[in-house]
């Protein structure tokens, strides 16, 4: 019987007493959250724990058995709310600070994402590397009072590209480019995957109807850019549009859409099931699903977001699925 251990810091100071954790990561969302609940008294007295915690102060999460503690999250305080039940304490990761540095106001005439990014990483001084995997341009794209959560939500919203920090690297890549992952995770429907909370379907190739489009406009001004389209799969299934308001190519928006229809056209399972904490997975890495009674059935997969959720009656994660690797 293993024994759960959870260990909070809040500005290096260790939290005596606990009621929850959650902590959602996903790398569709900019940042990583993590909430954390308190109890303001115990036995009627109030804890001085909670009387000097507020927003902007460091945190960091470990979770584990036995001692054993793996950090689950690392970021500051968004928000402290109190109410009759005790404390609820928001936080974020590193893109915190983020939404605190001001970007100085500026016209970039037909910069690159990479340029931007770079711009935005300089401006808030972050440790973290970039690793840019995405080639886009814009034609225009103005900074105006704007923070540097701000300009990366507005990069994210235009070009539809996937940005989330893992292991101190600040990732942005091509929403529908399928990125292997270094780490595999091993679960087996009749071991470490439950009952409770399993929404897995699978669903052969052939049933997968799906019809990618992706719009843009070619380089010139006014009147003498052209509207591009692309287009690839079947009608009569799901439809996902793309437009992009930057310079495009006709090439760009081709290579998009067969990325897009190459990224769901699979026999495989969609949807996300519950696992216990061990073994260790983050968002990122590839989940291998093994079926016994069904071997045609297995295969790896992107992990696109994992919740980890620490209480009284142990620590679960939810694992969602993104495209299939192999």
């Amino acid at each position: 019987m293993y024994k759960i251990d959870c260990k909070i810091t809040i500005d290096n100071k260790t939290l005596s007493l606990l009621d929850s954790v959650e902590i959602k990561t996903d790398i569709d969302s900019l940042m990583d959250t993590a909430v954390i609940k308190l109890p303001s008294t115990v036995f009627n007295k109030y804890l001085k724990d909670v009387e000097s915690i507020v927003r902007g102060q460091k945190v960091e999460i470990w979770l584990g058995y036995d001692g054993e503690l793996n950090k689950e999250f690392s970021g500051y305080i968004r928000s402290v709310e109190r109410d009759f039940s005790g404390l609820v304490i928001n936080a974020g990761n590193e893109l915190y600070l983020f939404s605190l540095a001001k970007m100085d106001n500026n016209v970039y005439e037909k910069p690159t994402v990479k340029t931007l990014l770079e711009a935005v990483l300089n401006a808030v001084e972050t440790p973290l590397k970039l690793n840019c995997q995405f080639d886009f341009s814009f034609d225009k794209f103005t900074v105006n009072n704007a923070t540097a959560l701000d300009v990366l939500k507005a990069i994210q919203s235009e070009c539809h590209c996937s940005m989330y920090v893992k292991d101190g690297v600040f990732y942005v890549v091509s929403p529908f480019l399928v990125v292997d992952s270094a780490k595999t995770v091993k679960y087996d429907t009749a071991k470490n995957i439950m009952a409770d909370g399993y929404s897995l379907k699978y669903k052969d190739k052939a049933d997968r109807k799906f019809k990618a489009i992706a719009k843009g406009k070619s380089k010139g001004k006014g009147d003498q850019k052209e509207d591009l389209e692309a287009e690839k799969g079947e009608t009569g299934g799901d439809t996902e549009t793309f437009e992009y308001k930057g310079i495009a190519t006709q090439k760009m928006l081709d290579t998009i859409v067969e990325q897009m229809y190459e990224r769901w056209s699979f026999s495989g399972y969609d949807g996300s099931f519950q696992a216990w904490f061990l073994p260790i997975i983050s968002k990122g890495d590839s989940a291998e699903i093994c079926d016994q009674d069904d071997p045609e059935r297995n295969g790896r997969y992107f992990v696109k977001a994992v919740e980890t959720t620490c209480s009284s009656g142990g620590i679960t994660r939810k694992i969602t699925l993104g495209e299939k690797l192999s």
